[in-house]
């Protein structure tokens, strides 16, 4: 009998067989999100209701949130050694294994989140992002781009670029380490389920952030100041499916997989843009500092950021790796 969609506790997880990759029926689904985070209440629950009702219930899933079988950054590992049948990469976490993809985070690499999923989503279907998914084992189901980061302080304004000097703020790894370091701070690479511990203990003094991730990890209660206007890059998570059992779906409930992720990851980017305005709002309202930098400080900013592109093509391209056609690639993907 197919089991429905359904969170379950974190001692069922030994009992959890994961479905073979040619059958349909019940599937393991793991990310490390809590159930309230916009990427589980907007995305990944929405997109399993989605693909039972598409495949007529041929497909459901066992949902296991918040690190019960891996956390965020294990989630390939799940997929690749079967403890997941789907899960939620985040790109920034790694880089040693999916390096190219990280083209996203860069500065200046889009405006809206409907720009970037859109743009995300037509380099994932051929060139340099979609082979590095493969060779990984992975199958791409829909992207997650978040509204372009802003710094998120517990300082007070970090506002310019003086400002940054001598201030550790958390990155999610990847090329946001290159960004904070171009303007001049000292990047802490720390998950974010542990950035408000981070915070608290004042082991950093920010964060870049998406303010649709603030309220989740209870960031409100420790900052005072957010920037509004900042271009600091997003950060990218794809939420993929295993290879062998995608290969392994017949070819209605692959077009079932396909056409969910599609609309969720529309209505998702569709979401989070509307949702970073009144944001700004209701932070302003708590008495946190919505802040812009002046023109002068982001020409000035965006001067040192146009140097991140220049070192991520330079560092990959040394490994051997199409670091530039990637890059261009993706540009043109957002018509640049």
């Amino acid at each position: 009998m197919a089991l429905g969609c359904r969170i379950l506790p974190a001692c069922a997880v030994a009992t959890v067989v994961l479905a073979s990759p040619a059958s349909a029926g019940s599937m393991v689904l793991s990310h490390g999100y809590s159930p309230s985070h916009v990427i589980a209440a907007r995305g990944i629950d929405p997109w399993t209701s989605c693909v039972e009702e598409k495949s007529d219930g041929d497909l459901t899933f066992e949902v296991f949130p918040s690190g019960q079988i891996a956390s965020i950054k294990e989630s390939l590992d799940a997929l690749n050694n079967g403890l997941a049948g789907v899960s939620a990469i985040a790109i920034g976490y790694e880089s040693a294994r999916l390096p190219l993809n990280g083209v996203t985070m860069l500065p200046d690499m889009g405006g809206s989140v409907e720009e970037m999923a859109a743009s995300y989503r037509a380099a994932l279907e051929s060139g340099p992002l979609a082979d590095e998914m493969d060779g990984n084992g992975i199958h791409p189901v829909f992207n997650i781009m978040l509204p372009v980061y802003q710094i998120v302080s517990a300082v007070g304004p970090i506002d310019t670029l003086d400002a940054f000097k001598g201030k550790v703020i958390r990155s999610g790894g990847g090329a946001m380490n290159f960004t904070l370091q171009s303007v001049g701070a000292s990047p802490s690479e720390i998950p974010s389920a542990d950035m408000y511990v981070a915070m608290e203990r004042k082991t950093v003094d920010a964060t870049l952030s998406a303010l649709s991730s603030v309220k989740p990890y209870k960031l409100d209660e420790l900052v005072n100041a957010i920037s509004s206007n900042g271009r600091f890059g997003t950060f990218a998570t794809v939420f993929a499916m295993n290879k062998g059992i995608w290969d392994g779906l017949s070819s209605e409930n692959q077009e079932a997989v396909t056409a969910c992720g599609k609309e969720i990851e529309t209505s998702l980017a569709a979401y989070l843009d509307e949702a970073n305005t009144s944001l700004q709002e209701e932070f302003a309202a708590k008495g946190i500092e919505i802040y812009a930098f002046s023109d002068e400080t982001l020409e000035a900013m965006d001067a040192k950021l146009g140097e991140v592109a220049d070192s991520y093509i330079a560092r990959l391209s040394e490994r051997g790796l199409p670091a530039r056609e990637a890059y261009d690639a993706y540009r043109m993907t957002l018509g640049r």
